[in-house]
């Protein structure tokens, strides 16, 4: 029976990685131990599929060469998107650098050096003046270790297939990457490094005019002026990273997420304690709360199930979010620990008061499921 399978990236490279790693397991398994118990094995069609990759030595070569793409191309910019903190300052860079790794890997290197992403869109993927010989192709030096024993026309396929996957996901990363969206390109400002580039001040103003509904014209001129202001401003280097020195010397530089380091920019004051910034945090908050990828909305859907079980399948929106957000508080106010939450005067307010909104809910659903009635029971009479 055909049924549709989603493949990623992330979850392919270890079922790869545990095949190679019992590769002569699994040949010991399908071809010597099964047959033996089961003589009529040898009649399943699924078996013979199975056999006849076994004992091609293509297929082992096809999955090194499969995992080392996993490891050295898709790993690491898959694994940075699963990240909670907003990252979408740097989504830009990130595609920019995962589209063009994959062009290093089969590309000529004097067409990629020193260009810019949309110099290299403009790159002809099947022309084969472009494209490296077979010798500088980036398959892994297992894999073409692997590969030397294999007779020289299934090298030259395999080759050929390697071109065919590139050249695929090339194509693939040029439809769907954001590499050729300038808001995205433009939001690169908030970055605490690009504080005095000169572009900062520029994409700052193009971003506020695409949001009219955030800012009025009025605040654009405010928002300027405090742009001014923060390009000026001494920022501590602890506010955006920390340096550590690992035990060979070796410094270590680990980077504070971006809205931890907008929060001290955000409390800076005046010599007479006003806030130096205020039309600056409302547009830098909003950019913050836009989504990098859809790591969150995936997370959020494996909660919605964990606390959805058989015995509460009757929970409502309003139940599920109030499960959600008492999740949420106990993590951010106690790390995770429910006796570690501080009980304000706040709190213990509003426990008190949790019965009579509930009430009040309640008559309210009554009172528009009486008025529904009322409306049918009309309709029928006319």
């Amino acid at each position: 029976m055909k049924r549709f399978v989603i493949t990623r990236w992330i979850e392919v490279g270890p079922v790869i990685k545990r095949i190679i790693d019992q590769w002569l397991i699994l040949i010991e398994y399908f071809l010597v131990y099964l047959p033996k118990i089961d003589k009529k094995i040898i009649n399943n069609d699924r078996w013979k599929r199975i056999k006849t990759q076994l004992e091609q030595k293509k297929t082992l070569v096809r999955l090194h060469f499969i995992l080392y793409v996993y490891r050295h191309i898709f790993s690491k910019p898959l694994t940075w998107l699963q990240q909670k903190q907003p990252l979408i300052h740097l989504l830009f860079e990130e595609c920019s650098n995962l589209f063009r790794n994959i062009l290093i890997s089969f590309i000529k290197d004097d067409l990629l050096t020193n260009k810019t992403v949309k110099q290299l869109l403009s790159i002809s993927f099947d022309s084969q003046a472009n494209e490296k010989p077979d010798s500088k192709l980036a398959i892994g030096e297992i894999t073409r270790n692997e590969l030397q024993e294999m007779p020289t026309n299934e090298k030259i396929k395999f080759m050929h297939d390697v071109r065919d996957i590139y050249k695929t996901i090339a194509r693939e990363l040029t439809r769907t990457l954001p590499v050729t969206n300038k808001f995205l390109q433009n939001l690169q400002f908030m970055h605490p490094l690009q504080q005095h580039h000169e572009s900062s001040s520029k994409s700052l103003m193009i971003i506020a005019r695409d949001l009219p509904q955030l800012l009025s014209d009025g605040n654009l001129d405010y928002l300027n002026v405090e742009w001014r202001l923060y390009e000026n401003e001494t920022i501590p280097e602890e506010w955006y990273q920390q340096k550590t020195t690992s035990g060979g010397s070796d410094e270590v530089i680990k980077c504070h997420p971006i809205d931890n380091y907008w929060k001290h920019v955000f409390a800076v004051k005046t010599s007479s304690g006003i806030a130096k910034f205020v039309v600056l945090p409302k547009l830098i908050k909003s950019l913050l709360s836009l989504s990098h990828g859809n790591a969150d909305v995936e997370r959020g859907f494996s909660e919605n199930a964990a606390l959805i079980t058989d015995d509460r399948s009757y929970l409502s929106d309003i139940s599920i979010n109030g499960l959600r957000a008492t999740k949420d508080a106990v993590k951010f106010y106690g790390q995770g620990k429910v006796h570690e939450v501080p009980i304000c005067k706040g709190l213990l307010e509003n426990v008190k008061e949790a019965h009579s909104r509930y009430q009040v809910d309640q008559e309210r659903k009554q009172r528009i499921l009486k008025e529904k009635e009322a409306i049918e029971a009309a309709a029928k009479l006319t």
